[in-house]
């Protein structure tokens, strides 16, 4: 038996919750021996850096390596002069995007727990507890890390594109003292002169879910706290986003981020502006 079966159990035993759309949220998923194996961990967490060149090279040291990341870019130092200059441009063409940040990718699991635990999240038991659960029928793949998101890190409300199956955060930062920052994902819903959106994307199969502006919607749930999780299966209402500004020499949004991906053709996405010209005319 795996010292991770708990994990597993849990999800199948967890009640989903339907506001504002259907998902399950789990407080203390993690026991906490485990938690604080990963929190402790000098690889996830470590002292102060005194800038973001600093942090970054830590980064680097640590084993992580940039991930190319929907609401970021992929070059440090192009990320590291747009900080510390505040350049961040808004309302990038075709998107309804308010910034952008830089993700980073944990490669090498130092600690052989950690390894096993990540090991675990990729592998054929969790991969079935998640698709009974959420019955997922279709064909999928599963990844699995752990993931720093850096400041000015921002992800527009979306409900997630068709090729995912299922999405989830886990919250391992460094400690309780992060709950209270902006860094965590919202739960959406659509505000009502745009609550014609969900049931478009139901019936035009050929057009894939996208990306749009937050005054659309209303931000119904911020999933906060640490070792807590969020799960859910991308649907036509799933929104979900993110936006941050913090002080990430402090310390670093962290998660165990996870999806399951379907495996056969990619739809094209649609634009946000589409949408729009479908409510002006109506």
């Amino acid at each position: 038996m795996s010292e991770f079966n708990y994990i597993s159990e849990k999800i199948l035993n967890a009640e989903f919750s339907q506001e504002p759309f259907k998902h399950i949220f789990i407080e203390d998923f993690l026991s906490e021996d485990h938690f604080q194996q990963i929190t402790n961990d000098p690889q996830i967490h470590w002292d102060e850096t005194s800038c973001t060149e600093e942090l970054i090279s830590t980064l680097f040291q640590k084993k992580y390596e940039v991930q190319k990341f929907p609401g970021c870019i992929t070059n440090p130092y192009e990320y590291v002069k747009r900080y510390n200059t505040n350049d961040f441009p808004t309302g990038r063409k075709g998107n309804p995007v308010e910034s952008f940040g830089i993700t980073f990718r944990l490669r090498e699991y130092e600690n052989p727990f950690i390894a096993r635990l990540v090991n675990y999240l990729n592998g054929e038991e969790f991969k079935i507890t998640l698709e009974t659960k959420f019955n997922i029928k279709a064909q999928t793949r599963i990844i699995t890390a752990i993931q720093k998101n850096l400041s000015h890190y921002a992800i527009s409300p979306h409900p997630d594109v068709r090729e995912k199956a299922l999405t989830y955060l886990l919250n391992i930062n460094k400690d309780s003292s992060v709950d209270n920052e902006d860094v965590h994902t919202h739960l959406l819903e659509f505000r009502d002169e745009w609550k014609f959106i969900p049931e478009y994307w139901r019936t035009h199969l050929s057009k894939n879910r996208c990306w749009i502006p937050w005054d659309w919607c209303n931000s119904k749930k911020v999933c906060t706290q640490n070792n807590s999780i969020v799960l859910f299966a991308p649907d036509i209402n799933t929104l979900h986003a993110v936006k941050m500004q913090y002080d990430h020499t402090k310390y670093q949004r962290t998660q165990l981020y996870g999806n399951l991906m379907g495996v056969g053709n990619i739809v094209p996405q649609m634009n946000w502006k589409e949408l729009k010209a479908i409510k002006d005319a109506r």
